[in-house]
Parts: structure tokens; C-alpha cells; sequence
């Protein structure tokens, strides 16, 4: 059920360019037991507005008419809307749900939200005003080519093992990087396959002006009692690869996820960002763990984090980190 929820939530990401976080809704104790027998139930919030998550238990499909009357007896205890999620479903069923106007999301395969389709037409209208930029799994392929294996041709599904996408979201990203010029995909046989014809420093050229920012939010914390386990990130990093004078507060970068679980387990205060006597926390639009060495960001993520600090110092520092990349 919990990997059926990271889908969930990758697929919003992925698809709306959302972050949305879910948790476990407590009023479903008050429903009838059949429904909680059959569903498991959580919340969120979508484009500001509150959404009832109805997660299906079982694998045996029930029919779209059956599943509207258990949103709607669901509805009764929820100011909002309520939302069937599946991780299959049939195609025949998926047209019925429409039909009925089911609200539904099959990760990594089909949305329906009928209620939010003004809000999503002006939400990419504005988004469009803004620069292209990849994706974060789009981005993930193209640090994963500067990093890793560059040569070796890529496939969706062996990426999905290393990057832990799904095949579907790579292959989107995939599209997204020949859309941009960035790469070059070929059929052969069954499968796509992705290439980059510019070596690692023609790459990042390339791709640098599509790359975003990791850093989604930043935020200080009081210092814990014991060592904080994220991944050093921000000035902190930047003095592990540079000449750069190491900072007083250090700074550690999470993902969503990773930053979820802290707070679960620890007593997390946070402070003005002014605060002298406090931890930098960082959260960060991909997994930072993931091209970490030695529980330090990657310098291509700790380059496109920075480039937009104004101080001299730190920009010198950008320069010798690129500089001494191993193209």
C-alpha cells in the first residue's frame, strides 16, 4: 500500500509538476466497516483544495457504479472531494469510471479530475510563461549520464532500477529529452533507446539551460543531539570540493520523502532563517542520495543549487568545482 502512495505521489509530480503530501486520513474509523474492509484512506491537498484518497485493497475490480456510491457514502464525512486510486484497472472500466464521473488516478497511467479541470488549465497556462525546464526524472537521467555509465546506450526499464522511477516516467523523460535537443532516442525491436551523441562536458552544455534548481525549499532547524543523518548539501558541500572557507551552520539536503520520515522521528524546531546557531535543511526535488559520494551532493546538483548566490566568493567556488569535474 506505502509503494502504491510513493506512485502516487511520483505520478502527480511527474505529470503536474505538483508536490502533494499524503497522510493517513483518522475520520475513516467512522466509516462503515465494509468500506474500511475494502479501502484504505488518506488525504491531501491539490491545488488547494482537499482531496479523500480511496486506495482499493483488493485486487478483484469492482464496478465504476459500485465505486461511485462508496465515494459518495465517503463524501458524507469529508468536506471535500473524494478520489478513487487503484494500481490497475481495465480499460473498459477506466472509460466507465469517466462515464460516470468517477474522480481517478492510475499511477503511472491515467488521471480523471473532473472537478480541477479549470484549475489545471490555468495552473499550465502559467506555468508556461515560464522557462522550459526538465523535469526532476528528466534531470535524474541526465546527472545519471554525467556521474555513471556515460557510453552505454539506456533503456527505461534498466534506468528504473538505478533511479527507481517507473519505466513509464522514464520513458516520458525520454520524450522530454528529445524534445530539448538534449538526446537522441531510437526503436529497436520493442524497446526505446536513449542516447547521448555529445560527451560529458557537451552534455552538461547542452543540458545546463533546461537543469533546474534541486532545492525546492529551504528551512533551519535547532541542532539536534545527535549527528544529523542527511546528506551534505549547500556551502557546507561546496567547502568539501573548493578552497571555499567551510560555513558555521551546516546545511543537509532530504528529499520529500526522507524529510517526512525526520520529522516522524525526531522533535524538529524550526527557526528564523536568520538564525545563526542552527542546521540548514534543504528540500530537495530528487533524491539527493542518489549521485552522493560520500554523503556529499553530486557537484553538478551543488552547482545548479548555488548558481544563483550573489556572493563572490561562492561564485569563484562554482567555478572550481566545474573546473575540476572529470569530463
Amino acid at each position: 500500500m506505502n509503494r502504491l502512495i510513493r506512485n502516487l505521489e511520483e505520478y502527480i509530480r511527474e505529470t503536474l509538476d505538483v508536490v502533494i503530501d499524503v497522510k493517513i486520513w483518522i475520520g475513516a474509523e467512522k466509516l462503515p466497516f465494509y468500506l474500511r474492509d475494502r479501502y484504505a484512506f488518506y488525504q491531501t491537498d491539490l491545488l488547494n483544495r482537499q482531496f479523500l484518497i480511496m486506495v482499493a485493497r483488493e485486487r478483484n475490480e469492482q464496478t465504476p457504479a459500485t465505486i461511485l456510491k462508496h465515494l459518495l457514502t465517503a463524501e458524507h464525512l469529508w468536506d471535500g472531494e473524494a478520489l478513487f486510486v487503484d494500481q490497475q484497472v481495465t480499460a473498459y472500466n477506466r472509460k466507465r469510471l469517466i462515464e460516470h464521473k468517477v474522480p481517478f488516478v492510475i499511477p503511472g497511467n491515467q488521471m480523471y479530475l473532473p472537478s480541477l479541470a479549470a484549475d489545471l488549465r490555468e495552473y499550465f497556462r502559467t506555468s508556461r510563461k515560464i522557462s522550459t525546464q526538465f523535469s526532476p526524472s528528466t534531470q535524474t537521467v541526465v546527472l545519471n549520464a554525467l556521474l555513471n555509465n556515460y557510453k552505454s546506450p539506456y533503456t527505461p526499464t534498466k534506468l528504473s532500477y538505478q533511479l527507481g522511477y517507473t519505466p513509464m516516467t522514464l520513458t516520458r523523460a525520454f520524450d522530454e529529452l528529445k524534445t530539448c535537443g538534449v538526446g537522441e532516442v531510437k526503436v529497436e525491436g520493442r524497446g526505446r533507446m536513449l542516447y547521448f551523441e555529445d560527451n560529458r562536458e557537451g552534455l552538461w552544455n547542452k543540458a545546463k539551460g533546461f537543469m533546474r534548481n534541486p532545492v525546492k525549499k529551504r528551512l533551519r532547524i535547532k541542532p539536534l543531539k545527535f549527528l544529523f543523518p542527511g546528506v551534505t548539501a549547500g556551502l557546507t558541500a561546496l567547502a568539501k570540493y573548493t578552497l571555499l572557507t567551510e560555513p558555521m551552520q551546516e546545511t543537509f539536503a532530504f528529499s520529500l520523502e526522507e524529510w517526512k520520515i525526520q520529522r516522524q522521528q525526531n522533535e524538529i524546531i524550526e527557526v528564523p532563517l536568520n538564525e545563526i546557531e542552527a542546521y540548514q535543511v534543504e528540500i530537495w526535488r530528487y533524491e539527493p542520495r542518489m549521485f552522493a559520494q560520500n554523503d556529499v551532493v553530486d557537484r553538478f546538483s551543488l552547482y545548479l543549487s548555488l548558481k544563483e548566490d550573489d556572493d563572490e566568493r561562492v561564485q569563484s567556488a562554482l567555478n572550481e568545482l566545474l573546473e575540476n569535474a572529470k569530463w
